[in-house]
């Protein structure tokens, strides 16, 4: 994975397959996410900068966004909980301060 450290963009888009950023600044820049190979960002700071999904990554999120609405919604809320580092009960296990019959 390349590794682009100490940069800072203005008003670009910025694709992020492939790509790790350590201590960089996007200044109203689009930074994009296709889900063709992983990324990380470490340190940055966004000043006006949006966040877009194209290819695979959009896919993903068209799954989720349709599973929500159709009847899933808690599938979908568990799995952003885990993607926010809460702790997910899971289906059918025993929740603390509760009696199984």
């Amino acid at each position: 994975m390349q590794t682009i450290e100490n940069q800072t963009f203005t008003k670009k888009r910025i694709e992020l397959d492939g790509t790790q950023f350590q201590n960089c600044t996007f200044v109203e820049c689009l930074l994009v996410y296709k889900g063709t190979d992983g990324t990380a960002m470490n340190g940055c700071q966004l000043d006006n900068t949006g966040f877009a999904f194209e290819g695979n990554a959009a896919k993903t999120i068209e799954l989720l966004a349709a599973m929500h609405k159709g009847g899933f919604a808690e599938l979908v809320e568990a799995t952003i909980a885990t993607i926010r580092g809460e702790e997910v009960p899971q289906p059918g296990a025993q929740q603390p301060g509760t009696a199984q019959a």
